[in-house]
């Protein structure tokens, strides 16, 4: 059963430490176990609780009413918030926490239909699942989630992309550029990838998906083969050298090819080249594809 300091309740929920030590001295809201040192370490019944009770009072509640609610009430008010056809972006993330740390499928499975029925399914990526992936990967970083609440989330939300993917209408742009989609090396989180890849061939472009961990020096064929490709690749986790592996990817691609970047490393890539281009979100990724 995992722990959790305060620090990665601080990360999980956005309420700062300060304010949960109040809401526990004051509302006897947690009741943490405290190591011999007197730190306090925390469950995921406390988690969950902390994530409802911050879903809850970001869209209004007072804390003071959370705190005389039960568990059980506490739950139902959570499930109509995030049902109901009012809900906000915010707490269709917030409830995706939700799920992720109570590894819940079937409330996944009805979650993301609400919102493919209500905003349709490259919005539900675009609005609710890329700003839940990126803060995903904070937390990653920072050790305040397990692998297997990872793997369990991200696991479901690439079912529904493979699907959507597999219905998908095969290219009629027989002249348009490739897209060859990529991740560098070490890196091995492919949602994010695999949404633009949805993306692209949603309006009709031609895709060669290649996956995680990518080594640089195999493109050179792929390249040759491809003269007038577009490479996009992801950047969120990587443990190596990007401006380096991405100089060498640049070194492979003839004047015509273009490297598209994205991902929160993006940034760390400090090339000068005009065949480079560094989006900041999805978004951008998705207004370039209009574009063209």
């Amino acid at each position: 059963m995992p722990t959790y300091s305060i620090k990665d309740l601080e990360n999980l929920t956005g309420i700062q430490a300060h304010t949960i030590r109040i809401w526990e001295q004051r509302y006897s809201l947690l009741s943490p176990e405290r190591t011999p040192t007197n730190i306090r370490i925390y469950s995921d019944k406390d988690l969950r609780k902390l994530l409802s009770v911050a879903l809850l009072n970001n869209n209004g509640l007072k804390i003071s009413k959370i705190a005389n609610l039960s568990d059980t009430e506490i739950a139902e008010a959570v499930l109509q918030l995030s049902e109901g056809e009012d809900s906000n972006l915010e707490s269709q993330i917030e409830s995706l926490k939700l799920i992720m740390v109570d590894m819940n499928e079937a409330k996944f499975e009805k979650l993301f239909g609400h919102l493919v029925l209500q905003m349709g399914f490259e919005e539900t990526i675009m609005k609710v699942f890329v700003p839940f992936f990126k803060r995903l990967t904070f937390l990653w970083q920072t050790n305040s989630v397990t692998v297997a609440q990872i793997n369990f989330i991200t696991s479901l939300y690439k079912q529904k992309l493979y699907v959507a993917i597999d219905g998908l209408a095969p290219s009629e742009k027989a002249n348009s550029k490739k897209f060859i989609l990529f991740l560098p090396k070490t890196e091995r989180l492919d949602n994010g990838l695999l949404s633009c890849n949805y993306i692209a061939k949603k309006r009709g472009f031609q895709t060669l998906y290649l996956g995680v961990s990518f080594p640089s020096e195999e493109l050179v064929d792929i390249l040759e083969k491809n003269p007038e490709s577009y490479l996009f690749s992801v950047a969120t986790l990587s443990q190596i050298d990007l401006t380096a592996y991405y100089a060498r990817v640049l070194a492979a691609c003839s004047a015509n090819q273009k490297l598209l970047l994205a991902g929160t490393q993006a940034n760390t890539v400090k090339i000068t080249d005009p065949r480079l281009t560094i989006f900041q979100d999805y978004t951008e990724f998705k207004d370039f594809l209009d574009q063209l």
